[in-house]
């Protein structure tokens, strides 16, 4: 595990320095010796050549008995260096002079061109030509240790390079990692100096790209718990707003019942705590309901539903509520199966919430109707009532929080449809409030993509 990014870069990119400059110190020094070792034969051959011309002008001064002959004669051989030798034999194999400043090896037999021979524990490298003009053969030698030091010299002056180079290296390597990092400590630094309730964006302006995939999700991580914060600010206003009207309606029941003369009126001023308490119970349940949905969560533990299936639990549920209304409530199965991919609790809610809304505000003697509609690509919920209905200016203000048509008498807290709206969309399913073939009432159409078992 990489505790420290800067630590990882500094040993990883010294580590790769020290491995390049290993490679490139072995490579230099194969190519030198690949380099240098033409290079001396070629001054081999020029040698040769050298002797050679010695060679022509000694025999041509012989043959036209020149005096500079005599001069020549007393030269016994040309000063060559000492790791240098060479040797002249006719071609009836006699040694014509030879360099004095090495031993004396008989090179006669050596083949024409480069060849290696060691002499007396030594390695050199012989060349042998044959001058057509005077049919000698010329044979120089050049020891190996020279072109051996010369290639460790050069690989020892490389080395010193590297060496004095390797803290210039080490200095820049870490002033580049430190500006490198720079952004992130920035971003940091940023973060550690925000308020515990500043949950905006960091800016991404002088953010490097490597890192704004870390800085975006840490953006996306703010804006979720702003929203989670704002709701349960929210929650707590809400809570508050709801709730200190039934309470205090309880309170003036309670003091009423304690002060009444009977039975009667403390059986009525009891009645009405009971329903009191159930109108605030019912307000904290669709209070949690609408917390626990917040626009940025996720749907968890979502797979195929049966559609059909939760309505038709949910509306035996709700059953008794419409007798009690002498509502006549009705189920229209579909024709094949309703199946849409959610979470089944989240769906029951929202039946419950669409359902029980449609029994409270129609009339007595009224009707409910339900229908599953099922086409190739959704599945259509659908909800027609005998109510008064939602004026076609009012149909998208409904779905507000503590929204509520002037002049409903029926009881509600006016969360109902906020949300049934999260629910819908956290489903991705869009809400079509529209009235009814008989003009009367509302329809309330919810339409969800249909679950493709073949792409899930």
């Amino acid at each position: 595990m990489i505790r420290s990014i800067r630590r990882f870069l500094l040993i990883s990119l010294f580590i790769s320095i020290t491995i390049a400059s290993t490679i490139t110190a072995v490579g230099n020094y194969l190519l030198d010796k690949g380099v240098i070792q033409p290079y001396l034969d070629e001054k081999l051959i020029k040698f040769s050549d050298i002797i050679q011309a010695i060679n022509q002008t000694f025999t041509i001064q012989k043959k036209e008995n020149n005096p500079v002959e005599l001069r020549l004669a007393k030269i016994e051989t040309p000063i060559v260096p000492s790791h240098l030798l060479f040797q002249v034999w006719t071609h009836d194999q006699k040694l014509l002079f030879h360099s004095n400043e090495q031993p004396f090896f008989p090179l006669n037999a050596v083949r024409i061109g480069f060849s290696d021979h060691i002499l007396s524990g030594r390695e050199w490298r012989v060349y042998a030509s044959l001058d057509k003009k005077t049919s000698n053969k010329i044979v120089v030698a050049e020891l190996y240790d020279i072109r051996d030091r010369l290639a460790d010299e050069i690989a020892r002056n490389n080395a010193y390079i590297l060496l004095v180079t390797y803290p210039i290296f080490g200095i820049l390597i870490w002033l580049i990692v430190g500006l490198a990092l720079r952004s992130i400590t920035r971003v940091t630094s940023e973060i550690s100096n925000r308020a515990s309730t500043y949950l905006e964006p960091v800016e991404y302006e002088s953010i490097p790209i490597e890192i704004q995939p870390l800085v975006s999700e840490l953006n996306q991580l703010f804006i979720r718990l702003k929203l989670a914060f704002d709701r349960n600010k929210r929650f707590a206003g809400d809570a508050a707003h709801e709730l200190r009207t039934p309470l205090a309606a309880l309170k003036t029941q309670a003091q009423v019942a304690l002060r009444a003369n009977n039975t009667s009126e403390v059986q009525q001023a009891l009645q009405k705590v009971i329903q009191g308490v159930d109108r605030s119970s019912h307000v904290v349940a669709q209070l949690l309901t609408l917390s626990r949905l917040g626009r940025e969560e996720s749907l968890e533990d979502v797979g195929p539903v049966d559609l059909q299936k939760i309505a038709t639990e949910i509306i035996a549920f709700l059953v008794p509520i419409a007798l009690e209304k002498h509502i006549e409530i009705e189920m229209a199965p579909p024709s094949r199966g309703a199946i849409i991919f959610g979470n089944e609790t989240a769906l029951g809610i929202l039946i419950r919430n669409i359902v029980d809304n449609a029994i409270r505000y129609t009339p007595e003697k009224g009707s409910v109707k339900v229908q599953i509609i099922t086409t190739d690509e959704d599945v259509i919920f659908r909800v027609i009532d005998t109510g008064p209905g939602i004026p076609a200016e009012l149909r998208e203000r409904v779905f507000e929080r503590f929204f509520r048509i002037l002049g409903t008498t029926a009881p509600g807290s006016g969360l109902g449809l906020a949300i049934v709206s999260q629910i819908a969309e956290l489903h991705q399913a869009h809400i079509i409030l529209s009235s009814p073939p008989s003009g009367k009432g509302l329809q309330f159409d919810v339409i969800f993509p249909k679950y493709n078992e073949i792409s899930g």
